[in-house]
């Protein structure tokens, strides 16, 4: 990132003391420090002042006729590697002594992904920056050097062909990759929010903007006042974002504007001088700018292994503490990591490359052990068993399926189950609680000698002309399995099921890392956001119970599972293991809080459509909580699905649906 240290060939301190005010806000917000709720706008001041400082050093030294691209990445290399390898060795160290296997796994995927710089791509895919579950993420804030680092790949080469039009050329390119780049992240935000926060193309924009200043050709003022003016305004727009800003704030977009806007007239204004930037320049200012690459790595890292550590939030002493560690661990890493890896003298540009080529070879074998299995062999016999319970997938083992799976696609099934010589005349139809619910559903089918069709689609719930931003073709897959069961009069009940909560609210539940889930339809409005989802749930639900009503069937919905907010395996060997006494099991409160909103659209159905509602939580919540194991077994595979010997408590709740019309 820009926080690792490039100096341009006019060393400006001011720089530096912006380096220091991003990471600064970025630390206070991330350990929760009032009133810097906005303080992750510093990554974006730091794309800033890295597009500023890159273009300026290449625009540089192809006008010279210096510009090596092996030079080049031998710069990038020094500043960045060092002390990333440095805080992903001990973090490795550190992880493998406390996660539990289920972290354990996903910290080897995302070490594997950060030392490839493609952990932006990895947690896009995984999860939301906002997610609880990001506090149990040590390289989460990896990401930003991911889009950097993609950003150091492309943009020496399109500035090098540029340049061979001159400068006006260079800024065009500029200037084009900027606007749009600017309307993308506009557009993304409401379409596509969590790709938006951490892809390049929604990010591009921000860095440009600090390569306009390097070369738009535009000195900065002579008049002191105007750039006292300017300097003001620009800090004005970054304190703006830092103090008004929240996790609410729909971001980046168009309110990425104001901070990188803000550091940009910094950058411009204060090259000439002001009282602003005499302030950036102070001492204490730039000293932490200097170390605020690694001050940047660290501090995420402590604060989230601490918290797994003490398996709660830090309390105020806990949060100076581990700030101040994180200070201390920077200074160190600048001063005998940083430091002399960029002095040349101490290691040539081939040693350089080799050493990095070796660390980043053994640290993705280090990720690929981890990420196999998370090394369960590290626990105790009883702990282990425990533990084994989230990959028991072995329900009365098998699927049910009698016929080929028909795959729609890698995460969905459309089969046939039940008794052999029974035509279907039922459905199954869901998400992945769909296959939670299929073995004691296939056993009571084949009972009644009946036969089912089961439709399934990961995080795709029941719907009708709705799209999920979690199950890509979840709409065309809704439809399609309308359209089989509409296509057989033999089909007279349907039996829907799913993760209802989610998709309702959007959010998962406490600390499931199933990140946040966006619905959309023909009628959205403004774009996507969480707020609408219960609306277009409601409404894609009512299109669908209409749908199959209309036609004759009935409609049985299975009612939500508890979720318990935690992996329950892990979480309850962590418990034994410590001699703690925390309680994960949701009180039935929580619970019927959490599901308000469902129960309320489940009602409507039942009082206009006559649909069945059936609800587990009956069974599963007695004495005020809801229940996670039985005689010390999870019957959770992990935070919300149930494992065979938990759903069983079930069948006298579902086995009666198979009744109807029989």
């Amino acid at each position: 990132m820009a926080i690792s240290g490039v100096r341009p060939a006019h060393y400006r301190a001011d720089i530096d003391g912006l380096r220091a005010l991003a990471v600064l806000s970025v630390i206070l917000f991330h350990y929760h420090v009032a009133p810097f709720s906005g303080g992750f706008v510093g990554v974006d001041i730091f794309f800033v002042i890295s597009g500023f400082l890159i273009t300026s050093l290449i625009h540089d030294e192809i006008a010279e006729r210096k510009f090596s691209i092996a030079r080049f990445y031998e710069r990038r290399v020094r500043r960045i590697f060092p002390a990333l390898f440095f805080v992903l060795a001990v973090s490795a160290i550190a992880a493998g002594i406390l996660f539990f296997p289920y972290d354990l796994q996903h910290f080897g995927s995302s070490l594997e992904a950060t030392i490839v710089f493609g952990s932006n791509f990895l947690f896009n895919a995984t999860a939301g920056y906002w997610d609880t579950v990001a506090q149990r993420k040590p390289l989460l804030h990896t990401w930003s050097l991911a889009v950097e680092e993609q950003y150091y790949l492309l943009f020496p080469a399109i500035l090098f062909f540029a340049a061979k039009g001159g400068e006006k050329l260079q800024r065009i390119a500029i200037a084009l990759i900027l606007a749009l780049s600017l309307a993308l992240s506009i557009w993304g935000v409401r379409a596509a929010p969590t790709s938006a926060f951490y892809l390049l193309p929604y990010r591009a924009w921000e860095l440009m903007l600090g390569g306009m200043i390097a070369i738009g050709g535009v000195p900065a003022p002579k008049a002191r006042w105007l750039r006292e003016v300017l300097c003001l305004l620009g800090l004005a727009l970054i304190l703006f974002s830092i103090f008004a800003y929240s996790s609410e704030t729909r971001f980046p977009g168009e309110a990425a504007i104001a901070p990188c806007l803000g550091a940009a007239l910094l950058i411009f204004a204060g090259e000439g001088g002001s009282a602003i930037s005499a302030g950036l320049a102070s001492p204490p200012f730039r000293a932490i700018g200097l170390i605020s690459y690694s001050l940047y790595l660290w501090h995420w890292v402590i604060l989230v292994f601490s918290k797994y550590a003490l398996f709660r939030e830090l309390d105020a002493v806990e949060t100076v503490e581990m700030i101040v560690l994180s200070f201390a661990m920077a200074a160190i890493s600048w001063r005998f990591i940083e430091l002399p890896f960029r002095d040349r003298n101490n290691f040539s540009r081939r040693s350089i490359f080799l050493m990095a080529l070796a660390a980043s070879l053994v640290g993705i074998g280090v990720g690929a052990v981890f990420a196999s299995n998370g090394l369960p062999q590290r626990y105790p016999p009883r702990i282990q068993r425990i533990i084994a319970v989230q990959s028991d997938l072995s329900y009365p083992k098998g699927d049910g399926c009698l016929d080929r799976r028909d795959r729609f696609s890698a995460d969905s099934t459309l089969c046939r189950f039940g008794d052999p010589a029974a035509p279907p005349s039922f459905a199954l139809w869901g998400d992945s609680h769909a296959g939670m619910v299929l073995p004691v559903i296939a056993e009571a089918a084949i009972a009644k000698h009946r036969a089912g069709i089961y439709a399934e689609k990961s995080s795709c719930p029941p719907l009708l002309g709705v799209n999920s931003s979690r199950a890509r073709g979840c709409r065309a897959f809704d439809e399609s399995i309308v359209a089989r069961i509409l296509s057989d009069p033999k089909i007279r009940d349907v039996i829907l099921t799913a993760d209802w909560a989610k998709s309702v609210t959007g959010t998962p539940y406490r600390n499931d890392d199933s990140g946040d889930v966006f619905l959309s339809d023909d009628q959205s409005a403004n774009g996507i956001s969480l707020a609408q989802n219960k609306i277009i749930f409601e409404r894609g639900l009512d299109r669908l119970v209409q749908s199959l009503k209309g036609a004759g069937r009935h409609v049985e919905i299975i009612a939500s599972t508890p979720e318990i907010g935690w992996p329950v395996p892990e979480t309850l060997a962590r418990i034994e293991l410590r001699g703690s006494n925390v309680d994960i099991r949701p009180t039935l409160g929580d619970f019927l809080e959490r599901q308000k909103p469902v129960f309320h659209i489940f009602d409507d159905m039942r009082q206009r459509y006559g649909v069945t509602i059936v609800y587990p939580h009956l069974r599963l919540c007695v004495g005020g909580r809801c229940m996670v194991a039985m005689g010390g077994e999870p019957i959770y595979l992990d935070s919300h699905h149930i494992t065979y010997r938990g759903v069983e408590l079930l069948r006298p709740t579902i086995e009666p649906l198979l009744d109807t019309g029989h």
